[in-house]
């Protein structure tokens, strides 16, 4: 039987009060084992093109919340995008360059690019008992999900002053000290395999992962227009980035070539070459020239397809969600259609 890897929860402290005289003041925060932190559910979630209330289907907010579908779905290519092992600290993030960005979507927790790496907080509900014995031991796919992405913060939390970062990014709230922190995550590790990670969904088995790399996946394996074009996550819709970031090899090729060819052309110049070297100096002169030109075509051509699947893909959504609203109208008698 599936149970929270918890048996106290994290209480928020009450209303702070002076401590008598000669009475030593308590802790701000502790564990009870009675009552937790109060929190408060959306109104809706985003249900396709569309919103969701939370009220009509409370369960689908929880696991849109933790679940890792996209990433699990690619699992057995993850060691492609990052290592089998812990992620680093808030404070190691911060020292390799990275700016910590919040992310509410559970696949894009982790996972990093450039100079980026994006970070879920964590929801409060995960520190909830009767929310892991109603909600998330209900199916054990949910309630791997959750227990990965407590170990990601056992992972990502590890001193004090990583804390402090999560306390100034929003990732963790303000009144968890560090007492009441290290308390809860020892008892979680307690009832986590460290060694096999068996209880954790397939994507904690491994930590940070890299957003090209996901991309490359996505494209190499998903086998749709839609994946190939927009990969994992689309970090810009700029047509401009996009070319940046995928030809900006070809200035060095070009660059080299340049080189060469003025090489070449001094040689000529000065007669030294020999006939063998002129039909080769021809002859590469030719070929740049054609491969200049190719690599124009191409270009433009994968600009042209670029700008065409955008405009159809974004003509047939437009008649599909209006047709679904149109006919979901019809069913229930709206007026307004």
């Amino acid at each position: 039987m599936l149970k929270a890897p918890f048996s106290r929860p994290i209480v928020r402290p009450p209303p702070s009060t002076p401590p008598r005289l000669n009475e030593p003041a308590s802790d701000a925060l502790a564990i009870s084992p009675a009552t937790s932190i109060p929190y408060t559910l959306p109104a809706a979630i985003r249900h396709g093109n569309t919103l969701a209330r939370i009220k009509d289907d409370p369960d689908a907010y929880y696991m849109m919340e933790l679940r890792t579908e996209r990433l699990d779905e690619i699992k057995s290519y993850l060691w492609l995008a990052g290592l089998p092992s812990c992620a680093r600290a808030l404070h190691r993030q911060q020292l390799l360059g990275r700016q910590i960005l919040v992310t509410e979507d559970p696949n894009e927790h982790l996972v990093w690019h450039e100079t980026r790496v994006f970070v879920k907080p964590l929801p409060i509900f995960l520190v909830d008992l009767d929310c892991w014995t109603q909600k998330i031991c209900k199916t054990k796919q949910l309630h791997e999900a959750a227990c990965g992405f407590l170990l990601s913060y056992a992972w990502l939390v590890r001193h004090e002053s990583d804390l402090r970062i999560a306390h100034e990014k929003g990732l963790l709230p303000g009144f968890i000290d560090w007492a009441t922190w290290t308390n809860f995550i020892d008892e979680v590790l307690e009832h986590i395999d460290l060694q096999s990670l068996s209880g954790v969904s397939p994507r904690y088995q491994y930590g940070e992962l890299r957003l090209s790399r996901l991309n490359k996946i996505y494209r190499i394996t998903r086998f749709s227009w839609r994946d190939f074009i927009r990969g994992y996550m689309t970090a810009s819709t700029w047509y401009q980035d996009f070319f940046a970031r995928n030809f900006a090899w070809l200035l060095a090729v070009f660059a080299a070539i340049s080189v060469a060819l003025s090489a070449m052309q001094v040689v000529v110049a000065v007669a030294r070459g020999g006939r063998a070297f002129e039909d080769a100096s021809y002859g590469f002169s030719v070929a740049s020239l054609f491969l200049a030109a190719g690599t124009a075509f191409a270009v433009l051509f994968i600009w042209a397809i670029l700008f065409v699947y955008h405009l159809v893909s974004a003509q047939l959504n437009d008649r599909q969600v209006m047709k679904a609203r149109k006919t979901f109208a019809d069913a229930h008698g709206d007026p307004h259609f």
